[in-house]
């Protein structure tokens, strides 16, 4: 199953509605969230185009913006969590 979220992630990216795992590189545990919004935008500190995803984090209830193109974050495709 993971074969085939790798593949969905190449092929189409991440869409509003995809819920996807964050591993930070600080916290031990990984985040869940659900995908609110995708941006292209123009990061002027360091001139160059940046793509970000807007994630929604229930456990939280706060709205993180993630780069896809930084190292540091590791984003994968997850399936729902149960409440």
């Amino acid at each position: 199953m993971s074969a085939t979220r790798r593949l969905i992630e190449k092929i189409r990216g991440f869409q509003v509605g995809d819920y996807i795992r964050i591993k930070v590189p600080d916290l031990k545990s990984p985040l869940y969230g659900e995908v609110i919004e995708t941006l292209d935008w123009y990061n002027w500190l360091d001139e160059k185009p940046e793509r970000l995803v807007m994630v929604y984090i229930p456990k939280t209830k706060e709205i993180l913006s993630v780069p896809l193109d930084d190292g540091k974050w590791e984003l994968r495709l997850a399936r729902r969590r149960k409440k």
